[in-house]
């Protein structure tokens, strides 16, 4: 067969090649019996002469096809191509994990262990079948499109040894730097092996480099053969103790001190993690959704651009206004509406005739215009004229308009801080219902059953949606005060409270839930916002009337500023709600009631 420019595999149509490697080439092909697309490793260094070692080489490829699992790549069938076998995969479009690594430097420990847990149940069920992979690295392990870790090339280490001519040599095969230490040893190669290799995994996992470093193969060998690994690496990147621990049991240089398997791999580390906190089991639930999220195209797009922003304003930056401006410009929609609010009545100080992004970050001030732009940026991208998602975010912003009003009553300057703490307060909540649509839904669905809603999200995300938008908030190198007024206010203080970080958690929550309970159908509207208002009576002293003023303020000033938002305030339903929520408490004897109320 020429290499080059045969098209034909057996039945199979080879349309392109994908990669080469110690094994042999790598196809993409055309199956036209079943119609679908194949991926086949066409085994070059591996002759099968006698019959002997085909029927050798069919029963292990047996044993293998049977091997089902979500994380496995599947092999269909094998086939031979005069003496050179072939075997035929499902093609699975993704990156290898090493990419995956090499762009990401080195993972959250809860992200690296949620994606190790796949392999792990991968291989668990390859060693209860007595497959063993003997060739385990990132870059066998591949990335697919939904964000899940799946497992190739079982089996072609073991089927090139076997019909090797040379066993000694043969053992060699496969990549150095995740070898085990009987690999170079001639030791007895079994499920041990491939625990050692997936122990050097879940290393590079946790620090985006290798544990067997140095360069050349001799190196690399002594590294392996010493067990020589930088573990102060692992202790001063933060990694838990037990996980450490687990790795070091992993990484036994002696097979029989290791895991024996796969499965019992995955069960000291599911141990490990129930030993530890409740927050470090959301942890891990937040770093699985957070990888959704970025699996998202747009996500990583915006993200950038507000973590540009947040960088070239961030406290000691030396950026002028002249290179911040220009970055804001890149993005032609948010210099629009900036400019628009610039020259609005948003601001008590009046933006009089200006006409470029320098002069107003000028009149508003770095500091604002970081928070605005970011929240400029958040309005934007998450509009996808779901109606309920549209009010959500005229409900945050009317909400930090509030909250804006709320910070001048308490002091004036945390005013400007407030209105970005309350438009940033259901963040997750937001992402959530744009990002996980499915998910949302059911935490509705368990809310209108009488679930409590924290508890509803905690079943359905296995963490909180204000966990997840203070997440989200880090990675976007938000200031810590507005991560930390994500944080519910579970129990109001009995005092007003003097720090201010508690006051803007406060004042952003008040805010939201006024904004949700006009939004939401009642019977009564003057008991909803007397329940408010008794709930944060220690520390507001707002009567239910007094906080119909702010709310309709707040109405009244994102009505002005709507259009610079592209929204239409007059068909918003959030707004209609909201005044006749407000007009409901102004009728004269409603209206009496909460005066005589009012504690300001």
């Amino acid at each position: 067969m020429s290499e080059a420019k045969k098209t034909q595999l057996g039945r199979f149509e080879l349309r392109k090649e994908l990669g080469r490697g110690f094994h042999g080439r790598v196809f993409l092909a055309w199956d036209p019996q079943l119609e679908r697309e194949v991926a086949i490793k066409w085994l070059l260094g591996a002759r099968q002469s006698d019959e002997s070692s085909r029927a050798q080489f069919m029963t292990e490829a047996r044993a293998v096809a049977r091997l089902a699992h979500p994380n496995i790549i599947p092999l269909y069938e094998v086939g031979m191509h005069g003496k050179i076998p072939f075997l035929v995969f499902e093609y699975v479009q993704g990156i290898p994990l090493k990419q995956e690594i090499l762009q990401r430097e080195r993972m959250p420990e809860a992200e690296a262990v949620s994606l190790f847990a796949q392999i792990l149940d991968g291989m668990a069920v390859a060693h209860e079948h007595d497959v063993v992979h003997l060739d385990l690295s990132p870059n066998n392990l591949m990335f697919d499109r939904h964000g899940r870790v799946r497992i190739m090339d079982f089996g072609l280490a073991r089927f090139v040894s076997r019909t090797g001519s040379d066993a000694g040599e043969e053992r060699m095969h496969g990549t150095p730097r995740y070898m085990s230490p009987e690999h170079f040893s001639a030791g007895k190669l079994d499920q041990r092996t491939d625990v050692f290799a997936l122990g050097l995994i879940l290393f590079e996992l946790l620090t985006g480099e290798a544990a067997a470093q140095g360069d050349g193969l001799t190196r690399v060998r002594s590294v392996i053969l010493q067990g020589k690994f930088d573990w102060e690496r692992l202790r001063t990147g933060g990694i838990s103790p037990g996980l450490i621990q687990l790795l070091r049991d992993a990484l036994a240089r002696e097979p029989v001190a290791r895991f024996q398997t796969a499965r019992e791999f995955a069960q000291m580390l599911a141990a490990t993690l129930a030993s530890q906190t409740e927050s470090a089991r959301q942890d891990i639930a937040v770093q699985f959704l957070l990888r959704r999220l970025q699996r998202r195209p747009e996500f990583p797009a915006f993200s950038s651009n507000i973590l540009e922003i947040n960088r070239m304003t961030g406290e000691g930056s030396l950026t002028n206004l002249n290179e911040l401006a220009e970055v804001i410009q890149r993005d032609f929609s948010l210099t629009n509406r900036l400019m628009k609010i610039a020259n609005s009545a948003f601001f008590d100080r009046g933006g009089a005739g200006v006409t470029t992004v320098a002069q107003a970050i000028g009149m508003v001030g770095t500091r604002l215009i970081r928070l605005l732009c970011n929240g400029l940026l958040v309005f934007e991208r998450l509009q996808n004229g779901q109606a309920e998602l549209q009010d959500a975010l005229v409900s945050c912003f009317v909400a930090g308009l509030m909250a804006r009003n709320l910070g001048l009553l308490s002091r004036r300057e945390l005013a400007e801080e407030a209105f970005v703490c309350g438009l940033f307060n259901r963040l997750g909540r937001n992402l959530v219902m744009y990002y996980l649509p499915e998910e949302w839904s059911e935490i509705a669905g368990l809310v209108n059953n009488d679930v409590l809603p924290l508890q509803a999200e905690r079943q359905v995300l296995g963490t909180t949606c204000a966990t997840m938008g203070a997440a989200v908030a880090r990675l976007w190198k938000f200031p810590a005060a507005i991560v930390e007024s994500m944080a519910p206010v579970l129990s109001e203080p009995r005092e007003p409270p003097l720090d201010d970080a508690l006051q803007l958690r406060l004042i952003a929550q008040l805010a939201n839930e006024l904004c949700e309970a006009a939004y939401r159908p009642h019977a009564d509207p003057l008991a909803e916002a007397e329940d408010l208002a008794f709930r944060y009576l220690n520390s507001m002293r707002l009567s239910a009337y007094a906080l119909t003023d702010l709310l309709h303020a707040a109405l009244e000033k994102f009505l002005a500023v709507a259009p610079s938002l592209g929204v239409d305030g007059e068909s918003s339903s959030f707004c209609q709600r909201s005044l006749a929520f407000v007009a409901a408490l102004r009728e004269p004897e409603i209206a009496q009631r909460g005066r005589s109320g009012d504690l300001t």
